[in-house]
């Protein structure tokens, strides 16, 4: 018998991942890569370093490190286990016969015009579908999403079909692959709250979160991820949520907000909050959400506030699932300016509350 926690625990999948050759990149908490199992042209595959597992969007393929091995050396879960225990797994592991190993295109930094037609036409799609999905409809009142927001904010609900809707409409089916929005025929997003990002009018960017706990909870498209509300944010002052619903919560609030979507800082971040004469930084009330929001903060200098969430709130859309979470989240807002004021030992007045304005 062998201690299969040991053997994934001394096996990080993304490092045995790596020696196969697999080139991943970060997304957000995820790594993204070609698949390994089949023909993959397009970056399917997705590493969850938080819960030590992977699943392939292309092919279906998925499990933890101990499947990982199984499948390419073509052996059975036992075996796999053998070859992964004790210190000399990574010899054992090496030059598998059934990798396909293809080069990794690089996306361009900006969509293409079929790209953006599709998506945008996608989230219309989504839209559409998530008023006759009785259970996207509870999902969304049981996180404390209103349908007011979820139609301000064109939420939607992934559905079959996107492929044919597409196709009447004389859209690239090869553009909606490219970005994720498809594999093959297959609805990726299908069975998903739809959240899009909304610039100039239009979808350019959307995220999925699954409605029965299933894994991945998010999944992105394949373009570079944005600061989730920022073209329509017009105050000049901004909150800055973690999550998805951390922002959709912000934004019933009224509250001028952007969603970090993560906790990797990045310099072109940092260059979009400049724009704001002050930043609120009210991410996760974890170890992950503070280290990422003291290193904006200081990257920011001192237009930023550190926001402290109540004791025993993990993050916004907890607190907006509670009847004064709002009154609740202003207080917060002022303690952080209290704050400021006191360490600074300044004259600079504090900026009146946040405007209803976003």
């Amino acid at each position: 018998m062998y201690d299969v926690v040991s053997i994934r625990r001394s096996n990080p999948i993304e490092d045995v991942a790596a020696r196969f050759g697999v080139d991943l990149r970060c997304a957000g908490r995820r790594l993204v890569g070609n698949c390994p199992f089949h023909r993959d042209g397009q970056p399917s595959l997705v590493v969850y370093p938080a819960n030590q597992s992977y699943f392939c969007f292309g092919c279906g393929a998925g499990g933890d490190v101990i499947d990982f091995v199984a499948r390419l050396h073509g052996v059975g879960f036992k075996e796999a286990a053998a070859m992964l225990a004790g210190p000399k797994a990574e010899q054992r592991i090496q030059g598998p016969s059934k990798v396909v190993r293809l080069p990794t295109p690089a996306r361009p930094a900006v969509l293409s015009p079929k790209e953006t037609d599709v998506i945008d036409a996608a989230v219309c799609f989504y839209h559409d579908a998530l008023w006759q999905s009785g259970d996207a409809l509870t999902y969304l009142a049981a996180r404390g999403i209103s349908a007011a927001t979820a139609r301000r904010r064109c939420l939607g609900f992934g559905c079959r079909g996107l492929a044919d809707h597409l196709r009447t409409r004389g859209l690239s089916l090869a553009a909606a692959r490219s970005v994720g929005l498809l594999s093959g025929e297959r609805d990726t997003m299908l069975g998903r709250i739809v959240i899009p990002d909304i610039r100039g009018g239009r979808a350019t960017w959307l995220t999925s979160r699954s409605v029965d706990g299933r894994d991945p909870r998010y999944l992105n498209l394949r373009v570079a991820t944005p600061l989730l509300g920022l073209d329509v944010t017009r105050s000049d002052q901004v909150v800055v949520t973690e999550g998805p619903f951390d922002w959709l919560t912000a934004v019933q609030w009224g509250l001028p907000a952007v969603a970090f979507l993560g906790t990797r800082v990045s310099r072109v971040t940092v260059q979009a909050l400049t724009r704001f004469r002050r930043v609120y930084l009210a991410l996760d009330n974890d170890d992950a959400g503070r280290r990422a929001a003291a290193q904006l903060a200081a990257e920011l200098d001192g237009r930023a506030l550190m926001v402290e969430l109540p004791p025993g709130i993990h993050d916004l859309n907890d607190l907006g699932r509670l009847p004064d979470g709002r009154e609740a989240f202003l207080s917060c807002l002022q303690e952080a300016n209290d704050r400021k004021e006191r360490r600074w030992d300044s004259d600079d007045t504090a900026p009146p509350p946040l405007a209803d304005a976003a």
